[in-house]
């Protein structure tokens, strides 16, 4: 995960509104709602731990894989002038069923230098219509972030492995073998960017939450270990429409694997891909900020960017400028001086450059997708999302070994010509800036200035940094 933070905010905890199932038996999938907080630049959700039980918000992080918690004996967790754990933290002497596994050390590190660690724990464990008795997490003892996760990866990614290296089962294993789903599956719906709430489903996929076909994809292995540790798929291409022409971005690095990150907030690729995306958009980089920044009435711009995965044949996901178009939610915002852009309000583009691998496919991609996740089969289904649907038509998945309902399988094709750059002219730059020429959008990367008052983003990724025995006995020392 890698989500942007901002001024704090409390997610309400109420009693009783956790989730509800999908279907009429015990094993038909159920639905978690999960709380869009723009703040903090993620997706949380209720759940219940302890006798009597606790009430903490977690994120949804599809890309780890365990279910952690800060302890209320914490630094951060007790120092109230900074905000404390406002989403919740937990206090073992006030649960009647916990088990500290003093043995087994919990050890997580992201990409920021962020961290948690303490020891691994079992106890009650309770989300949505599912209870799980003594359930695996981890206690954050000594934690740099204010809230828990809920890693719903692959046990083969859990952070247990740096240490005991034995795998434990966790959310979605968990899930399976008490009977609540018949696979370790689940389906995401994160809704538009403006909307409070999207949900996940457990177990089955909701058919009135996509639009068009489903189509599954299989997901690719480590290229060092060859084992499956991330929701990592291929992809084919990536092209600009507007209603000036279409381009199709370049880059010798396509097919691209992707890993489908919902802790991660905005959408990271290669430097050649996020250059010529920014071009077609006429956003600058600004070091400063470390965004590259526009208009913010850009999102009301016609035009959209299609994702390809697998091949030619594969699932299509055109991301809409009013989803790309990212605002500040904390602070006193960003302006832009001078320019052609002067006096406007700038918002950040949500898309992002990274230097390297692993390259991740956040939030800014994942509202306009309906993902299933399939742990059990080693694939991943994907479809247009349909925005702010009402209607719900659950099919659960029927056995362990049952593939994604209502998906056509398409292969990966592992090759692609490669295509000329389309970087002059861009066709589609002109419809994405509403009349804005290439030359003015050029001559905007060296003539306007920003001033970015009380801005703050800080990023963490949830693609774990397995150097976590030595670097962290050097923090922190138990």
């Amino acid at each position: 995960m890698r989500p942007q933070r901002g001024a704090l905010s409390l997610l309400f905890l109420v009693s009783g509104s956790h989730g509800q199932a999908a279907g009429t038996g015990n094993n038909a999938g159920f639905k978690i709602p999960i709380q869009n907080d723009k703040e903090r630049g993620g997706y949380f959700m209720n759940v219940t731990i302890g006798t009597p039980g606790q009430e903490l918000a977690l994120q949804l992080d599809t890309g780890s894989s365990d279910v952690w918690v800060p302890s209320s004996n914490a630094k951060l967790c007790r120092e109230q002038s900074g905000g404390g754990c406002s989403l919740g933290s937990f206090n073992v002497e006030e649960s009647d069923t916990f088990d500290n596994d003093t043995n087994s050390l919990f050890a997580i590190a992201y990409q920021d230098q962020s961290s948690s660690r303490g020891t691994y724990f079992k106890d009650q464990f309770l989300i949505g219509m599912a209870s799980l008795p003594r359930f695996t997490m981890g206690l954050g003892a000594r934690t740099t972030i204010p809230y828990g996760l809920a890693g719903v990866g692959y046990a083969s990614d859990e952070a247990a492995l740096s240490t005991t290296r034995k795998a434990y089962p966790n959310l979605p294993l968990a899930l399976q073998q008490a009977g609540y789903i018949e696979a370790a599956a689940y389906s995401l719906w994160l809704n538009d960017l403006d909307a409070s709430t999207g949900n996940i489903l457990f177990g089955a996929i909701d058919t009135e939450e996509f639009v068009g076909d489903l189509k599954r994809i299989p997901i690719l292995p480590d290229s060092g270990s060859n084992k499956f540790t991330s929701f990592l798929v291929s992809m084919y291409s990536l092209e600009a429409r507007s209603s000036s022409g279409s381009d199709f971005l370049t880059s010798i690095e396509l097919p691209l694997p992707v890993v489908l990150d919902s802790g991660t907030t905005f959408t990271y690729l290669p430097q050649s891909l996020a250059d010529q995306v920014w071009e077609e958009v006429g956003a600058r980089w600004e070091p400063q900020a470390g965004l590259a920044l526009l208009p913010c009435s850009y999102a009301n711009h016609p035009g959209h960017f299609s994702f390809n995965f697998a091949g030619p044949d594969g699932p299509r996901v055109n991301v809409t400028m009013n989803e790309l178009v990212v605002p500040f939610t904390s602070g006193d915002g960003a302006e832009f001086e001078s320019g052609p852009y002067q006096g406007q309000s700038a918002c950040a583009v949500g898309i992002l450059n990274q230097t390297g691998p692993p390259y991740l496919l956040g939030d800014t991609f994942l509202r306009s997708a309906y993902v299933v996740y399939d742990l059990s089969n080693n694939e991943i289904g994907i479809a247009p999302t349909n925005f702010n649907t009402s209607k719900s038509n659950v099919v659960p998945f029927p056995s362990k070994g049952a593939t994604i309902p209502s998906a056509t399988a398409v292969p990966n094709e592992p090759n692609r010509p490669q295509l000329q750059p389309a970087r002059s002219p861009m066709k589609a730059a002109k419809g994405f800036q509403t009349g804005q020429s290439a030359a003015s959008q050029s001559r905007l990367s060296t003539s306007v200035s920003i001033i970015v008052f009380m801005l703050t983003i800080l990023f963490h990724s949830s693609e774990h940094l397995r150097a976590f025995g030595a670097t962290l006995n050097a923090v922190y020392q138990l």
